[in-house]
Formats: structure tokens, sequence, C-alpha cells
């Protein structure tokens, strides 16, 4: 497909369309597609296309590096706790709040079993290195995640990044599951030494 642009003519060819995420009006949607723009080599786009594809909107397009960075910063925001002002306005009145749960419910199991108790106090605690802290973003973990989360972090993005299921970059799906392992190594290798 061919676009004009002021004076400059884009030619465009969408490899593989991976979805539309919002639909929008006037046969107008958000999509993201793989697009080559002028022959260059295939990025992630995301941008507005009329139905048939034959006008585009103004968009984005990324580099398989620039997407993942862009994973780990949404997946940053969509885990941080929501503000504590935003949480009392979307409370129900006369609900209480999570913490005053969490509170009452902790004191109550403490009371039934005074031996978990005394366990819980013995255990020691375990203080995370922050040069860690590339390793959990890399297994897409918030810092300080515990093993068990680890190996399923682990497992589920390896069978994501296998190149055998990346035909289209398996150069790049081996770099990542490379660095994947590296980063499961670490981290488990700092909880073996400290617990």
């Amino acid at each position: 497909m061919a676009y004009r642009n002021d004076d400059e003519e884009i030619e465009c060819e969408i490899i593989k369309s991976f979805g539309i995420f919002s639909p929008g009006v006037r046969n107008w949607n958000k999509e993201v597609n793989l697009v080559s723009w002028n022959g260059r080599p295939p990025k992630l786009d995301i941008r507005n296309w009329q139905k048939n594809h034959e006008k585009c909107g103004k968009g984005i397009a990324l580099t398989r590096e620039e997407a993942e960075e862009l994973v780990k910063l949404l997946n940053k925001i969509l885990k941080a706790k929501p503000s504590r002002e935003k949480s009392s306005r979307e409370k129900p009145s006369g609900e209480k709040s999570t913490r005053e749960k969490a509170s009452r419910e902790k004191s109550t199991r403490e009371k039934t079993s005074g031996a978990q108790t005394e366990k819980r106090s013995r255990k020691k605690k375990i203080l995370i290195p922050q040069n860690l802290e590339p390793f959990y973003d890399e297994l897409e973990l918030l810092f300080g995640s515990d093993p068990e989360e680890c190996k399923s972090a682990r497992n589920a993005l390896l069978k994501k990044y296998h190149p055998d299921k990346n035909l289209y970059d398996t150069a790049f799906a081996t770099r990542k599951t490379i660095k994947i392992k590296e980063a499961y190594d670490k981290i488990i290798a700092f909880w073996k030494e400290n617990s």
C-alpha cells in the first residue's frame, strides 16, 4: 500500500496482524501489527487503521527490544499499588479498608495458632540486594518475589520465548531464553545461600 504524507509517498506492508485492542468510530480501529515501512525491516506497529487498511493514522513503530522495554514499564505501572487517596475514594462507605481487614485477620490467626506465631518469629528475614533487581525484571516479577514465583515465571517465559515458537526471530528468542535462565540461576543461587 502507498500513502501520501505531504509530498512524500510512503510504502507500507502489513506482514502480520496481531489484532484490534480498541475498536474505534467511523471504521477506524487501534491495531497492533507487524509492519514494514518503505521496505525496511518490520517493526511492531501500534496505530489507528481504517478497517480496510487503506488509510492509517499516527502511531508508533517499535523494535522487538523497544517493545519488551515497553512491556516491562507497563507491567510495573499495572502492578503498582494505587495511592491511598484513590483507594479511599473508590471504596464504598461503611466498608472497612483492606489494611484493616488484613490486620484483623492476622490477629485472629495469631490468637488461634500460638505455635505458628512462634515459628514465624524464629524465621530469619532475608534482605535481598538491589543488584538482583535487573534479574527480577528479566523474569517480569516484582523485586523480592520468592523462589517458587521465580520458577513459575521462568517456566512461563521459556514457553513464551522458545525459539520454536518465535520462528520469525529465532536469534532474538535464543538470546532471550539464555537471559531468562541466567536471571533465574542468579536469583536461586542467592536464595540457596541465604535460606
